[in-house]
């Protein structure tokens, strides 16, 4: 391994071959005269070899210092294209990214703010890992995981909040021409739940009764294993899920949707930003990071008003004069 004395022994030599002597080159290095010398001295005595033949005039190589020259100027060359490297990819984002997400949340949310950085910057790989489960960062080889809920709590990873996940209670417009809208919490009894399936069960709504937060679980006549199948069922008006309301706003917006109990709105699950912990971060996760915050805060992502509905208590056109 080369230390600081035989690299700056190696810098003296090939800049006083370049320069024809010990003094120029002591002058372009900005050092004294003496300092390359010895520099050039100690070179030689590690090297047992003499790569100057000095006069009083002049300087000048022998043949094992021609060829050491040709081989340190290679090297040297070689060590300044590194360094340029590793500036240019600190100044713009390059290198291969591997961001891990959450299948329907990934594919509608993340990848589509994170593809466009790959247009703009054409050193930059993307990789989009799509899984339910949680991926280990460190032996995936994984520069950035988007987790909803817990981030995970281990000293080697940094977590960093994006925003809220806003929850709905939702139905179709042609359910409420069937039925009326429940106006509390206990008129959901009466009306059909459609739930999602995890690990065997339904998973509670996540709502809100007065100043407390409560966990409603819904029937189990209608529950399905992925979220993008509920959200088709409810459009198909077969019951009321509570649906992120990133996944439902056209929806909402062209009242194929129709939100309900919007006061009883819980507070939704944070979405976490998560990265190993490193001395240096890479340009591309600093701006993969700072990509997806701008994006979540400019859609309202993070503060959406749980009555921000334009269709909440909007009355429902039904279909053939219902």
């Amino acid at each position: 391994m080369i230390n600081t004395d035989r690299l700056n022994g190696i810098r003296a030599f090939v800049q006083a071959a370049q320069a024809g002597g010990f003094s120029l080159a002591a002058e372009q290095l900005g050092l004294s005269r003496s300092t390359v010398g010895k520099a050039v001295a100690r070179l030689e005595a590690r090297l047992q070899v003499t790569l100057f033949l000095r006069t009083t005039r002049t300087l000048s190589l022998t043949s094992e210092g021609r060829q050491f020259y040709q081989d340190c100027v290679q090297i040297l060359a070689n060590l300044d294209a590194a360094e340029n490297r590793l500036t240019t990819q600190a100044q713009q984002p390059s290198g291969r990214l591997r961001v891990a997400a959450p299948p329907l949340f990934g594919e509608k949310w993340v990848m589509p703010q994170l593809l466009p950085l790959t247009r703009r910057w054409p050193g930059l790989a993307l990789e989009m890992l799509f899984s339910v489960k949680r991926i280990d960062l460190a032996s995936g080889g994984t520069d950035l995981a988007i987790r909803i809920g817990d981030p995970g709590h281990h000293n080697d990873l940094t977590a960093r909040l994006l925003g809220q996940q806003r929850l709905v209670l939702c139905a179709s417009a042609d359910y409420f021409c069937r039925l009326s809208q429940p106006a509390t919490l206990g008129d959901l009894r009466t009306h059909a739940q459609l739930g999602l399936l995890e690990r065997g069960r339904s998973q509670p709504w996540l709502l809100r009764s007065g100043d407390e937060d409560i966990h409603w679980q819904p029937a189990d006549r209608l529950r399905f294993s992925s979220m993008s199948a509920v959200c088709s069922a409810a459009l198909a008006g077969y019951g009321i899920a509570q649906l992120p309301r990133w996944l439902v706003g056209d929806d909402l917006a062209s009242g194929r949707l129709v939100e309900v109990l919007a006061e009883s709105a819980g507070e939704g699950l944070p979405v976490y930003a998560v990265w190993l912990k490193t001395a240096a971060m890479p340009q591309r996760l600093r701006v993969a990071i700072d990509t997806l915050m701008a994006a979540l805060s400019d859609t309202g992502f993070r503060v959406y008003p749980p009555s921000g509905n334009p269709n909440h208590n909007k009355s429902v056109a039904c279909r053939n004069g219902e």
